[in-house]
């Protein structure tokens, strides 16, 4: 009987796999992303764009393409469902996405909380009720979306191509982390903090996702962690010169990255006790 990533890992054997499928796939989720997705850029004002809420809808249109594109990918290019990208069963199963979700909300409020206690004066209030409220009903409509689409792309669309070249799972969860990692490179918490560091903090929560996707079998419940962060830090706790600034009801002076970096790494290894701490991965 195979093990969950195995059997998770197979199924891009129901698709056509040459190598220049997986090539025209890349190029077609690229130009729907970086190509029709940011057309608005161009074409929206600029003082527009420096608004919250605009911008944020502007990032949010362009991860829509990158759905769109994906879906022609998967539809015409690898001839297979979509769905197969998010689990072996017939059916997504979405209430295990808050499993992934609800104990990563815990880890981010104590993660932002200790962070205050170390360093008093870190966060301040920035809570302003009629832009928050106006952007947290985007924020909770759009985000869910937009963090699913990044899953099915890299813990979905790469981990299970990437099987096609290696049957080694750490291989495999590291490949696609550096490659979740560079189009987070052109954020401007780069040039402020280095390529290295910056490399490594995407590189961790890239390898959390995976680690979660491969050991589950399944992509729900880093879709649900995903969501979480993303919505954590859109509304609950952001920082100043962030890639994506939001109405926050509280926001760091700077990003501390030594410590975002050891805090991802001790919540990844806390997360996966709590979601595993009852079974091994049956096989």
């Amino acid at each position: 009987m195979q093990s969950r990533t195995a059997r998770y890992l197979d199924l891009v054997h129901l698709g056509k796999n040459a190598w220049w499928r997986y090539a025209l796939g890349a190029l077609t989720i690229a130009f729907f992303w970086l190509g029709l997705g940011y057309l608005p850029l161009i074409l929206v004002p600029e003082e527009r764009l420096a608004d919250p809420l605009t911008g944020f809808l502007m990032v949010n249109f362009s991860i829509f393409m990158m759905l769109a594109g994906l879906w022609l990918t998967m539809k015409l290019i690898h001839r297979r469902p979509l769905r197969t990208l998010i689990t072996p069963e017939e059916r997504v199963d979405w209430q295990r996405a808050a499993h992934g979700a609800l104990p990563w909300a815990l880890l981010a409020a104590l993660v932002a909380t200790a962070e205050q206690w170390l360093f008093p004066g870190r966060y301040y209030l920035s809570y302003d009720a009629h832009r928050f409220f106006q952007f947290a009903a985007a924020v909770l409509v759009l985000t869910p979306i937009q963090s699913a689409t990044e899953e099915l792309i890299f813990r979905g669309y790469v981990l299970q191509g990437l099987a096609l070249l290696t049957r080694r799972p750490a291989l495999i969860a590291a490949a696609s982390s550096l490659l979740f990692a560079v189009p987070h490179l052109l954020n401007p918490e780069v040039s402020e903090h280095g390529m290295l560091l910056m490399t490594a903090n995407y590189f961790t929560i890239g390898m959390v996702l995976s680690t979660v996707a491969l050991r589950d079998g399944r992509l729900e419940l880093a879709i649900g962690l995903h969501a979480m962060n993303n919505v954590f830090l859109a509304l609950i706790a952001n920082y100043e010169g962030s890639a994506l600034m939001t109405e926050s009801i509280f926001t760091a002076r700077e990003l501390d990255p030594w410590y975002s970096l050891v805090t991802l790494v001790l919540g990844g290894i806390a997360l996966h006790w709590w979601i595993f701490r009852k079974s091994a991965d049956r096989t």
